[in-house]
């Protein structure tokens, strides 16, 4: 073996045991923040369901929405080879699948940014990508995002390699990115045009529309599945009627009429829109745009000025200070030339800006949007001047920067995590309230009341709402305008209530808390924690005869 070899060998052997080195510290991280006996309750929940029902149907359950359900549609084919007898253990398994993901989304970042610096400082970086708080905590979730971010990386690396295969591939990669989150179809604008402009043969075009018809060939069977699922969902549009749903081309095209039907023309929401919107959304619609007038000036204002706010949030808490510090070394000597692996990286970051855009239109405060600038982060983060890159290049420095990154993201999530005490404690009470009634006030983390009923009613899943949602049998009535809990009862007593959750953050239940027994028509069937100053959550049942007697 020649010494060019034996170097060679080394430095791939070094590179290696890097990337172990740093896909072993995000696991251990990812396993030591891991919620073992709490279900999943935020988005990831669809995800679940959807996923059991495709498996029990065999086929696309019918009376989804179909949007995003890429995810869910490989979480079938896992728990196909799973015991299904506890839905814990799927969800389990759920989590577990998006720390692995989001653990080797480490190596096609490290090819990524090998594009722009060695190999020392492409280790660094992916270091930084791994223990990014953010991406840490969602894969905790069991969300989609964090297959979704794993492909958008590995599309443009492999779009990058410039050859043959990787061009193809990349375009597969594209296919896949839309079913998972349907915004990942705009990464073909970027990758169409920079290919383009590199490539102008008629060889080259050829080769484009044979990647053109790969991405085709995966999308339109799963389209055609897709409508076949949702043929009962007929929206109209400019050019008419259409029934079914394909999860990509349908949410592009109700964008535009939404922004223009509601906030150009000032149409006022109706209640199917409504409904099919979170509270907060329909509060921010009829908050900003419900007066009519200028409302495309306002929509503008609202998403820039969003957009810059979570571009902002998202370089904290150490990307920012990466960032800014290179910025300021190389202001002098500033280089203007941008090669093609940089345009491809600026413009596809772009691009997929533009659903944040609309998000924030609409009043969606969601981080996740923006998310996808990371790995252009992560580069103006460690592409230093060659003087600079000089000067912190020793190992002792390296160290040092890596503790403190470390170390900020641990800070990090520790003041952004779930409390995942409180949260077993939710899902308890809820446990106890699905048992003995199917509606009940709302109180803090309500939302685990979803997860019991599955719990409660396993196997048997829960069907689809009108909105294609899952449905929720249970009714929990808001409780902000009542100003006492006799008001509660009074106002709620039609509708069937007969047992209230009382939590330790509601100041309606506070008096209740405090002396209990001026409530002699409230009888505690079920208390999490009888202390003598800690009371979180109380089930009491309402004795009607007692209250129509009180004085």
């Amino acid at each position: 073996m020649s010494k060019l070899e034996k170097t060679v060998s080394v430095t791939n052997r070094r590179t290696i045991l890097g990337l172990i080195s740093i896909i072993t510290v995000g696991l251990s991280i990812r396993i030591f923040y891991f919620p073992n006996e709490i279900p999943i309750v935020t988005d990831g929940y669809f995800n679940f369901v959807y996923a059991m029902k495709t498996l029990v149907d065999g086929s696309l359950p019918v009376g989804y929405i179909v949007t995003n359900s890429g995810w869910s549609n490989f979480l079938s084919f896992l728990f196909m080879f799973s015991d299904r007898t506890e839905p814990l253990h799927l969800m389990n398994i759920q989590r577990v699948s998006t720390i692995i993901i989001s653990s080797l989304t480490v190596i096609p970042t490290f090819y990524l940014l090998k594009k722009f610096v060695d190999t020392k400082w492409a280790l660094f970086g992916s270091f930084m990508i791994i223990v990014e708080p953010r991406l840490l905590l969602i894969s905790l979730e069991g969300l989609n995002y964090t297959l979704f971010f794993f492909i958008f990386i590995s599309s443009i690396v492999l779009f990058l390699k410039k050859t043959n295969l990787g061009f193809f591939l990349s375009f597969i990669c594209i296919a896949l990115l839309a079913l998972v989150r349907y915004e990942g179809i705009l990464l073909i604008i970027p990758f169409s045009i920079l290919y383009f402009i590199e490539y102008r043969d008629r060889r080259s075009l050829y080769k484009f529309f044979g990647m053109l018809g790969i991405l085709i060939l995966i999308l339109v069977p799963v389209g055609i599945l897709r409508g076949e699922a949702t043929q009962e969902y007929c929206i109209d549009y400019i050019f008419g009627t259409v029934c079914g749903q394909d999860g990509v081309i349908n949410n592009f095209l109700a964008g535009p009429k939404f922004v223009y039907t509601h906030i150009i023309m000032n149409e006022q929401l109706s209640e199917t829109v409504t409904s099919k919107m979170g509270d907060s959304e329909g509060e921010f619609h009829r908050e900003k745009y419900g007066e009519g007038g200028l409302n495309l000036g306002n929509a503008l204002e609202e998403s820039f000025s969003r957009l810059l706010k979570f571009i902002g949030i998202s370089m904290i808490p150490f990307f920012g200070f990466f960032i800014l510090l290179n910025f300021l070394t190389r202001i002098k000597n500033f280089d203007r030339k941008i090669n093609f692996d940089m345009k491809v990286i600026l413009v596809s970051s772009g691009i997929m800006l533009l659903p944040a855009l609309y998000a924030y239109t609409r009043g969606i405060d969601e981080i996740r949007y923006v998310l996808v600038l990371l790995p252009l982060f992560c580069i103006f983060s460690i592409l230093w001047s060659k003087r600079i890159h000089e000067k912190i290049s020793k190992n002792h420095i390296m160290f040092i920067l890596l503790i403190l990154i470390i170390f900020s993201s641990i800070f990090f999530i520790e003041m952004n995590k779930r409390d995942y005490v409180h949260d077993m404690k939710s899902f308890v009470v809820s446990k106890e309230i699905v048992k003995v009634t199917g509606i009940t006030n709302s109180f803090d983390q309500g939302g685990y009341i979803k997860i019991a009923m599955i719990f409660n009613n396993w196997p048997q899943l829960p069907d689809s709402g009108i909105d294609g949602k899952v449905k929720h049998e249970f009714e929990k009535i808001p409780i902000k305008e009542f100003k006492s809990i006799e008001e509660l009862i009074i106002k709620s007593r039609d509708k069937g209530l007969e047992f209230i959750v009382v939590d330790e953050n509601t100041e309606l239940f506070r008096d209740l808390r405090e002396s209990s027994k001026e409530y002699v028509y409230l009888e505690k069937i079920f208390s999490y924690d009888e202390t003598e100053r800690n009371n979180e959550f109380s089930i009491f049942k309402i004795n009607h005869k007692l209250f129509d007697l009180r004085t």
